[in-house]
């Protein structure tokens, strides 16, 4: 098991390899880190506090938000530091994990997977959702 840290570690070398990989402003290196990080935590203190899909929903409500303050006071598009804070919460290997499972002839655990995938990558949309209506990322017109 790698000690606590590494994961702070691993969060801050993410973002940056999102940066160069969305080819973003280096302005927003900052914004962009400070999404991921307040995905990524507070996915895992919500899985911690709630379970593993609404702690997914915490994340995702988090990085929305980010993503709509950052809108709100630069006057910029909210994807420039949402997306790449969703990056980290798409459950990409739970469905990589649910087709090996299913090639491997293990038909429940693979439907199993895929269905906590589909769970997870709702409630992702949904915290999404949530921040939008919490803080809209443009004032009313």
């Amino acid at each position: 098991a790698l000690p606590a840290w590494s994961q702070a570690v691993a969060v801050v070398a993410v973002g940056a390899a999102l940066v160069v990989l969305f080819r973003a402003h280096p302005s927003d290196t900052l914004w962009i880190l400070g999404a991921g990080a307040i995905g990524f935590f507070g996915a895992r203190a919500g899985a911690l506090l709630l379970g593993p899909e609404l702690g997914t929903f915490a994340g995702g409500m988090l990085v929305g938000l980010a993503g709509n303050l950052y809108a709100r006071l630069l006057k910029r598009p909210s994807a420039v530091a949402a997306v790449p804070g969703i990056m980290l919460l798409v459950p990409g290997s739970l469905g990589f994990r649910s087709l090996v499972a299913l090639m491997d002839d293990n038909v429940v655990s693979g439907i199993e997977t895929a269905f906590t995938t589909t769970l997870v990558a709702a409630a992702l949309v949904a915290g999404l959702l949530a921040a939008n209506l919490l803080l809209p990322s443009r004032r009313a017109l």
